[in-house]
């Protein structure tokens, strides 16, 4: 049962709302949140700004990564129901997958995919149409590059593992993957908003995505918000309002039950939130499990995803302690102070924690150590000492909707052995009039692993050239 302050909080969800993208200037946003054993919901601002379309509740908004969630839901059940096999090479569920060393398709698993261990390249941008061939198109463009590192070496965020496990989904089920989502996740477990495509989001009330225009000095719709639809898996297309988010995040909270019965064995959801590997950063990122990236609130263990497009941003958090979960969608790519306005109000007040705050700076000697350029292939980071701490300049390798906006100098804090913090609008990285005063502290580690030196977000691992 919610304290005081905490149905105080669900009280006020739409006026914490309407304050909070009116003073970040962000153009709409959804809010749901499941506590108490009930639906509280919120919505302002635009869906379409150019069309002067409100955003409410129904709105349909990009998950972007969350889709990631989603993904591995569709695959654990497969596994529960014997089709697939955690520890199975991938390669034996996708034909196309021949990667340049044939010992990577003997020990590459559908588990290191679900757990980004993989080592593939993490993200091949490459336009594949938009047919149902889509997908399997886009293994065939991902095979000649070599393994980042060998799989299970270390934990680096890969889309390229996600699409291996869309394209698994293809070939177990018989149907190519936007209609398996609805077919075999949405439909089952009632998540009725739910589109995998642009013809139909059109039956919706649409939350398009929107791109700020340094000309006019406003907020323009996204030209092309079904991108890339070979990306469907990982998260470039498919979207839905944030209840049913929560509808997602019920099942996960009740032991894989629904309201049309059984989707996952209490086991298999016990399977999906247990550590496969430990984050090698220290502040409030646990690791990860199958699908789900673990998160350690002072102690307080939840689970969730971040999404983003090139023009959206979508959160989820579940606290399977306390049965709550919150999921909120903002159609720009300013919706990181809306996270830390909202969530860290509803998650103080109804469960008692949120994310760690600044740890104190430890000095430390020999930072000169840490200097060079790393990489992943998509990102470059330029590390230089600079006094007590480290200088990172951050740039994209390629230049695409979704690393355009990373050009930033970003100052690195000493916390420990190997260990950094960015805090302040370094904090928030690609986000466009950052808040200084934000209290968000996002961790850097460098680490040794697979022979090479790696900077290390807790998420994404940049090897040292």
């Amino acid at each position: 049962m919610a304290s005081e302050g905490g149905r105080a909080v669900l009280g006020r969800l739409q006026s914490m709302l309407e304050d909070s993208i009116a003073r970040r200037g962000v153009v709409g946003a959804s809010l749901a949140v499941w506590a108490d054993g009930k639906l509280h919901e919120a919505a302002a601002g635009w869906a379409n700004r150019e069309a002067s379309i409100k955003a409410t509740p129904d709105a349909v908004f990009h998950y972007g990564s969350i889709t990631k969630t989603l993904t591995a839901t569709m695959v654990a059940r497969l596994v529960d129901e014997g089709r697939m096999e955690l520890d199975a090479p991938i390669a034996r569920y996708v034909p196309e997958f021949a990667p340049p060393d044939p010992a990577t398709a003997a020990t590459l698993t559908v588990r290191h995919c679900l757990a980004h261990t993989a080592g593939l390249v993490g993200l091949v941008f490459a336009d594949t149409g938009r047919d149902d061939d889509t997908l399997a198109r886009q293994i065939l463009a991902i095979n000649p590059h070599p393994q980042y590192h060998p799989p299970g070496a270390l934990n680096s965020y890969c889309n390229s593992g996600l699409l291996m496990l869309g394209r698994a989904i293809e070939t177990v089920l018989g149907r190519p993957w936007h209609a398996a989502l609805i077919e075999h996740l949405a439909a089952p477990l009632g998540m009725d908003g739910v589109v995998a495509r642009p013809e139909q989001a059109l039956r919706k009330r649409y939350a398009v995505g929107h791109a700020f225009d340094p000309v006019t000095g406003s907020w323009r719709a996204d030209p092309q918000p079904f991108a890339m639809p070979g990306h469907a898996p990982a998260g470039s297309t498919p979207a839905g309002r944030a209840r049913d988010l929560i509808t997602f995040a019920r099942m996960h909270l009740d032991q894989g039950r629904s309201s049309s019965g059984a989707y996952l064995s209490a086991v298999m959801v016990e399977t999906m939130q247990r550590r496969m590997v430990k984050c090698p950063v220290s502040l409030h990122l646990d690791g990860w499990g199958l699908g789900w990236i673990l998160y350690d609130w002072g102690g307080h263990r939840v689970i969730g995803h971040d999404g983003s497009t090139a023009t959206t941003n979508a959160f989820l958090r579940i606290d399977p302690a306390r049965g709550v979960a919150a999921a909120l969608l903002v159609n720009c790519r300013s919706g990181l102070p809306v996270y830390e306005d909202l969530f860290s109000e509803i998650f103080t007040a109804l469960v008692g924690a949120w994310e760690s705050g600044a740890p104190a700076v430890v000095p430390a000697a020999g930072l000169g150590s840490f200097a060079g350029e790393y990489c992943d292939g998509l990102i470059r980071m330029v590390v230089e000492p600079s006094a007590d701490s480290l200088r990172v300049a951050i740039s994209p390798m390629i230049s695409s909707p979704l690393t355009k906006s990373l050009v930033q100098t970003i100052e690195l804090h000493p916390c420990g052995p190997g260990q950094f913090f960015a805090d302040g609008a370094d904090a928030m990285l690609g986000v466009r009039d950052a808040p200084a005063t934000t209290r968000l502290v996002r961790p850097y580690a460098f680490i040794e692993a697979a022979g090479s030196r790696w900077l290390h977000t807790g998420q994404s691992a940049f090897r040292r050239l």
